[in-house]
């Protein structure tokens, strides 16, 4: 992997401080960085950025992009848009565990989210998604294919991808679109 020199200057702008790396800390974290990197909303610090920047695929892949002209938005995407979603290869393997769940019971998440996953047919935090074509020519050495892949919500693609299976047997009912948190890169240059 490619040196901490060789990441933007916006992603190293985002790196919390040593006191601020537990989750507990977040709002210091982002009371600190959001000025800095404004375009980048507080629900994708808090679920992405903060957690897992110092994860490797996170840092081989995405500590490159310029986070000061990238722009990310709130969409509600359809179901079918969703299971096509490249997943990098090291997660795999996390999407199909929770994939194979055949009922509610099987889920290993919050009662909190449990209970909006029955209630709504999906996701009660909207995942990462990256348009991997907004990005222009892609450096060579990342993970990135075209058009779109999950960059953070495996355990919840999972689980969609489950309710999918769930409700073709009648066991479920899975929401028709479902909110994505989707960032574009400035465009081809």
């Amino acid at each position: 992997m490619k040196q901490p020199a060789d990441f933007s200057p916006s992603w190293k702008r985002l790196t919390a401080l040593t006191d601020e790396r537990t989750m507990w800390e977040f709002d210091a974290y982002y009371q600190r960085v959001h000025p800095l990197v404004p375009n980048v909303p507080r629900a994708v610090l808090k679920q992405w950025i903060h957690g897992l920047q110092g994860e490797y695929v996170t840092m081989r892949n995405y500590a490159w992009l310029d986070y000061d002209h990238s722009l990310f938005s709130l969409e509600q995407w359809p179901t079918q848009g969703l299971l096509n979603l490249y997943v990098v290869e090291e997660y795999r393997d996390c999407v199909q565990t929770r994939e194979r769940c055949q009922d509610f019971e099987e889920f290993c998440c919050t009662n909190r989210d449990l209970v909006h996953w029955k209630a709504h047919g999906t996701w009660r935090t909207p995942p990462v998604v990256l348009d991997v074509v907004s990005l222009g020519q892609l450096p060579p050495d990342k993970e990135l294919v075209v058009p779109h892949q999950l960059i953070e919500g495996h355990n919840r693609l999972g689980y969609l991808l489950a309710m999918a299976g769930m409700a073709q047997r009648g066991e479920a009912i899975v929401a028709v679109t479902h909110d994505v948190w989707v960032l574009r890169g400035p465009g081809p240059v």
